[in-house]
């Protein structure tokens, strides 16, 4: 049972409920499909230059993003609202710590990645894309005003922005339509074109690549913990849970189903790579889609290649713009932000508004180019909070017993695993951060900052909420 009653007008009843399977297939693997199987490659070669611990990685990877699922899963068939962490956090632990965890999400993680990711998108997709008929440099000023800059990039970025905002906000249902194309697209031809290279082409020629220096211990976790971020994105459905057509079904289905997906997708790009390129020539590149389409055929293929990334960066950014918004929107109805913001559009049956705030505040962040010290603020903080939701499942089950629509698989062994490993690497970064190589510096700061100003918001929370309650 809740920790209190629940509003005038409940959360899940508030929303019509419009995302079926396919969409909420769509929107966990839109999430999770993004740059980092492009980027994070390379660094796993380079800590595991060994085949067979290169590809384990990529498994264990997927373990602990399928054990977080199962606990999110359960959580959101007994809960299914939208908001995700943040609802979760106020049924298990009250409104002090869901206050600090959902001004990080909504300000920080999801207005955060929208602007994070619109802006490479910008500076680096699209000048390819556009290179055929016109070269564009991104990096060219249109305005300045002290510390508000408009490049080509950023400009963009902004339509991009305003366009996925406009988008949701006309109507889930064309939202959830719209991610499974830019899902569907870029993962069906990746999966195909990697089993086509391994049918047609022969591998390449394996050189021994050098040792780390580091122990293999410390190596395979470096190397996951680069995995952890390429996985991220696999609970985004929970923040919708209001919105899915017989929640009981589809919640644990598309976060579920979604994982395992991607899951194998990362296994076979993953091999992909070390079969075109070698583990020596996939440790020398910055980005392995590019780096594998060039040396298969050149020119051709790093256009289709690089649209490709495209496409499943804006599948990602739509995803991440739905979630979000419900956030804040979950927020309001709890008078944690402004009140008029959990309102719903009456036309469009849509949390226009916060959707709309969401959208201005992003636009902020990349107009101030402020937008990539603020996920480092987050990181640990984030961890932190993903930890935090396994464990209400722990609290919640105790306080109301294993009676859910679904319950998590191989509870409590699969969501420990979640929460040991998660704990682990929050150790680690705070010890990297505070005893780096370099020491303390402004870079290694951020995250112990943002780790503080979560505790600090949830705490300052709690301080006056006691003290404005009245005295018995």
């Amino acid at each position: 049972m809740s920790t209190e009653n629940p509003p005038s007008k409940a959360d899940g009843d508030a929303q019509p409920r419009v995302i079926g399977t396919a969409g909420g297939l769509a929107i966990v693997v839109g999430s999770m499909l993004g740059i980092g199987i492009f980027i994070v490659p390379p660094q796993v070669a380079t800590h595991l230059p060994s085949m067979g611990l290169y590809l384990l990685a990529w498994v264990v990877g997927g373990v602990i993003a399928f054990s977080g699922a199962v606990a999110y899963a359960e959580l959101g068939t007994r809960f299914p609202r939208a908001g995700g962490d943040y609802v979760f956090l106020r049924e298990a632990f009250g409104p002090s710590l869901s206050f600090g965890a959902g001004w990080l999400l909504f300000v920080g993680v999801f207005t955060g990645s929208v602007a994070t990711m619109a802006v490479p998108l910008a500076e680096f997709q699209l000048p390819v894309l556009l290179g055929p008929v016109a070269e564009i440099d991104p990096h060219k000023v249109l305005w300045s005003l002290g510390f508000l800059e408009l490049t080509v990039a950023r400009l963009a970025a902004v339509v991009i922005i305003a366009a996925l905002t406009g988008l949701n906000i006309v109507g889930t249902r064309f939202s959830a339509g719209a991610q499974m194309v830019f899902t569907g697209i870029p993962m069906a031809l990746l999966a195909v074109a990697a089993l086509a290279i391994f049918l047609t082409m022969e591998p390449a020629t394996l050189e021994v690549a050098a040792p780390s220096e580091e122990s293999p211990l410390v190596s395979f976790g470096r190397a996951v913990l680069a995995i952890y971020f390429a996985y991220a994105g696999w609970n985004a459905i929970a923040y919708v849970g209001g919105e899915m057509k017989s929640p009981e079904k589809t919640i644990p289905v598309s976060l579920l189903g979604g994982t395992a997906a991607i899951t194998a997708l990362y296994l076979l790009l993953a091999a992909v790579f070390v079969f075109v390129l070698g583990i020596d020539g996939l440790q020398n590149v910055m980005e392995a889609g590019t780096a594998t389409a060039d040396a298969i055929a050149g020119s051709w293929t790093t256009w289709v290649v690089t649209a490709l990334i495209a496409i499943a960066l804006i599948g990602s950014l739509n995803a991440t713009v739905l979630a979000g918004g419900r956030v804040g929107w979950a927020m309001a109805r709890r008078d944690a932000l402004a009140t008029s913001m959990g309102t719903l559009s009456h036309r469009f049956e849509t949390p226009a508004r916060a959707l709309l705030l969401q959208g201005v505040v992003a636009v902020l962040f990349v107009l101030t180019g402020t937008f990539e010290m603020l996920l480092e603020l987050t990181s640990i903080a984030m961890f932190l909070m993903g930890a935090l939701t396994v464990v209400a499942l722990f609290v919640i089950r105790n306080r109301d017993g294993d009676d859910a629509p679904y319950r998590a698989t191989g509870y409590p062994w699969v969501p420990s695993l979640f929460v040991v490993i998660t704990v682990v690497i929050i150790a680690a970064s705070l010890y990297r951060a505070a005893f780096g190589i370099d020491g303390l510096s402004t870079e290694s700061v951020y995250p112990l900052a943002g780790l503080g100003l979560f505790l600090v918001a949830a705490l300052g929370h709690w301080a006056i909420q006691r003290w404005s309650s009245p005295k018995r």
